[in-house]
């Protein structure tokens, strides 16, 4: 695992020199992450996802992932009830929601084959979406805007329109219903599947400033606590509660134990949260999960069934 990490990272670092060095503007890095976004991330998806054994027993996994947003929330909300509320939304947001995907897919797939990415995949696109698109809105929502209210309408309309959830339900169907697709299509899914780890660490190693607010660094270690240690801790007592097989609850650690996610910037600006704390948050966090994955992964995983 600690090779994998190494592996992003340095893809990171690639992108980050990159921008340095001025081979690509930020207008660059919007178009690599478009290109992420709407193509090679569902080719991913889509691919992972097709060729996986379908189980019910899998859908137990993003099940999981939501349990864990709803019992560390409350803890969350008692934990920061002094902060003002702008400040108080961003560490709530930064300590339930991480980089799933961006981060997560590529350790699983360096780590553990395609197998442990379809996993990921299927946390990620059912689990961490709805999550996210519910409950992470309602908390902008409510401590950026002062606003209670929760819109149903608008959460589904934001879990099927994200590019890549469409393709997860088409591939679930085509593979439920047993339709072979032709083997050029296949080869073309799976060539774009293969652009998608490097594009986006590149396109993030683009965006990545290294610079934070010093006053800030100590709450943001308390994101680091709940977010990369606390939150795999509770994802594996549900897991095993849960009896997920072995590979996925391997997987859950990953997925658990991610750094913050880079998109909550862009959720925090629209409803008005303290971006400075969570970019502050998102660089510590993605600089320590070099340390803290792994060794979350070495505890948790000996108390897992081999």
């Amino acid at each position: 695992m600690t090779s994998a990490i190494l592996t992003i990272l340095l893809l990171l670092g690639i992108g980050y020199i990159a921008r340095i060095l001025g081979l690509f503007r930020p207008q660059d890095v919007s178009l690599l992450n478009k290109l992420v976004l709407y193509i090679f991330m569902p080719s991913t998806v889509f691919y992972g996802v097709y060729n996986l054994e379908i189980n019910v027993s899998l859908l137990k996994l993003p099940l999981v992932g939501m349990v864990e947003v709803l019992l560390l929330l409350p803890l969350l909300m008692l934990v920061t009830r002094k902060l003002e509320p702008k400040l108080r939304g961003a560490f709530i947001l930064t300590a339930l929601f991480g980089n799933t995907a961006f981060i997560g897919y590529p350790v699983s797939l360096l780590t553990y084959g395609n197998e442990g990415l379809a996993r990921a995949i299927i946390y990620d696109q059912i689990g961490f979406t709805v999550s996210l698109t519910t409950i992470g809105v309602w908390i902008a929502n409510y401590f950026g805007r002062n606003k209670s209210s929760f819109s149903l309408k608008e959460s589904l309309i934001g879990i099927i329109t994200y590019p890549p959830f469409p393709l997860l339900l088409l591939a679930f169907i085509l593979r439920g219903l047993k339709i072979q697709l032709p083997d050029f299509s296949l080869r073309a899914l799976s060539y774009l599947s293969n652009a998608t780890v490097p594009v986006i660490m590149i396109g993030i190693g683009g965006l990545l400033q290294l610079e934070f607010n010093i006053r800030y660094i100590k709450l943001a270690l308390g994101t680091v606590f709940f977010k990369m240690i606390l939150f795999p801790i509770i994802g594996i007592i549900l897991g095993l509660l849960f009896r997920l097989d072995p590979l996925s609850l391997r997987i859950l650690i990953i997925e658990s134990g991610v750094p913050v996610m880079m998109s909550s910037v862009v959720l925090g600006s629209e409803y008005g949260l303290d971006i400075e704390f969570i970019l502050t948050a998102i660089l510590i966090t993605t600089i320590l999960v070099l340390g803290t994955l792994p060794l979350m992964n070495s505890i948790l995983g000996a108390f897992l069934p081999s």
